[in-house]
């Protein structure tokens, strides 16, 4: 398919709604805040109305995952489907600062919100084979743009597969990629299942000066491998030409991202050490971004011990990125029992550079996960578990803290996991948020 630009309009077409025109978006935003579809009726066929009350029923996740906009009683364009793969906004916009201002191509845009992101930067052109999907994006991103910035976006149809790379990218210098994930109703963690497959995104790559590619946390190539024994998965770079990061928000991965070629000379970049062959784990929080960066062996282990004077949950993105015990060989702590578990240290002198990235607690007393032995420390103590953290024991926190909160007033921690083949309860100080 060559590529067929759709014009930045106020008209653009979708194959049930038609012209999604400035009536509609108002009865779109009516309809999300007032959830009655009866005014709507006469006005749109029966097929328009439930694509519509379809998309005003995912406006909580929507507003979530796009940037805040300067229209807010706006409602943004969206699709179950597209929304499981659209970057959330704190996400977008640190990605986007990477750019500079050259010329972008969002390549498989979906809804539009690394889009969006990107053109508050700078010229974008956003590619999709899904002409319902541009209209959506387009539509999403005159809410969340003002004139100047819109100005600089085009979209184009195009299949990313098998358009001729020149043609397809067009003046751009660098290049953001959303292979699907999810192709066939599948959801798919090798590379080659991607569509674009990988194969493919190295050709698009090669037609520019940089690129950065959005995959799932646990997408793999051909040539990763699981380490064997309670290690964590080993999975070498793609190729030495990249560096790995996986980003996360709210205590929870989004997504991990491949980054090449000029993104790499970015301040942001230069800032963070960030170098082909190696990878990084980034927490986003408070509109504050932590990395911790890693290029040495990912197959030197950490020494293991039990719970010792502190314990010390790694955050989410340096786990999914594989590289807790480098974490804990880098803060001078042990593995208390597998990777999968908690680290331990008898003193938290060497995380200070690194708090942020973490989750940490004195130890008061340790004791076997047993209820009644967890009701007498807790009543010895006049406390109750503010914070229960449980790692390799099937053991459900919200429940066990209904049962423990009558013990005391005095909040403190709860930290449970596995040494060897027992489970242990740690009772500490309230964690630090990490």
């Amino acid at each position: 398919m060559e590529p067929n630009e759709v014009p930045m309009s106020l008209s653009y077409e979708h194959a049930v709604l038609s012209e999604i025109n400035e009536t509609m978006r108002d009865d779109l935003s009516r309809l999300t805040a007032e959830d009655d579809s009866r005014r709507l009726q006469g006005e749109y066929t029966s097929s328009q109305v439930a694509v519509l009350r379809d998309i005003a029923s995912l406006q909580t996740k929507a507003k979530r995952t796009f940037a805040p906009n300067e229209n807010s009683d706006r409602a943004w364009w969206v699709t179950r489907a597209g929304l499981q793969q659209s970057t959330q906004s704190a996400v977008a916009e640190l990605k986007a600062s990477w750019f500079g201002d050259a010329p972008v191509a969002d390549i498989c845009c979906g809804l539009g919100s690394d889009l969006i992101a990107l053109a508050n930067r700078g010229p974008v052109t956003g590619i999709d084979i899904n002409p319902d999907v541009l209209s959506f994006a387009a539509a999403n991103a005159r809410t969340a743009l003002t004139a100047d910035k819109l100005a600089g976006v085009k979209l184009v149809q195009a299949d990313v597969t098998d358009s001729e790379v020149r043609s397809l990218i067009g003046d751009a210098e660098l290049l953001h990629i959303d292979p699907d994930r999810r192709a066939g109703g599948t959801r798919h963690t090798l590379a080659d299942d991607l569509v674009p497959n990988w194969q493919r995104v190295t050709e698009l790559i090669a037609g520019c000066d940089g690129a950065v590619i959005k995959l799932a946390p646990a997408t793999q190539f051909e040539g990763d491998r699981a380490s064997s024994g309670n290690h964590e998965s080993s999975t070498p770079t793609a190729s030495s030409d990249f560096h790995r990061l996986w980003i996360a928000t709210g205590g929870s991965v989004r997504e991990q991202t491949l980054v090449c070629g000029k993104i790499m000379a970015s301040d942001w970049m230069q800032q963070h050490q960030i170098t082909a062959g190696g990878r990084s784990a980034v927490c986003i929080r408070d509109n504050r971004t932590h990395v911790y960066t890693y290029h040495g062996n990912l197959n030197e282990r950490a020494p293991t011990s039990g719970p010792g004077g502190y314990l010390i949950d790694p955050d989410a993105s340096i786990r999914a990125a594989g590289l807790t015990e480098a974490f804990a060989n880098e803060i001078g702590a042990s593995v208390v029992h597998q990777p999968s578990g908690f680290l331990t240290a008898d003193d938290l002198d060497k995380l200070t550079p690194f708090a942020e990235l973490a989750s940490s607690a004195k130890v008061l007393e340790t004791v076997g996960c047993d209820e009644r032995k967890l009701k007498r420390a807790f009543r010895s103590l006049g406390a109750f578990p503010d914070v229960i953290k449980v790692r390799g024991a099937d053991i459900d926190p919200s429940r066990l803290a209904k049962r423990l909160r009558p013990c005391g007033e005095l909040p403190l921690g709860l930290w449970i996991g596995k040494e060897g083949k027992r489970t242990y309860a740690a009772i500490t100080e309230v964690p630090t948020k990490g």
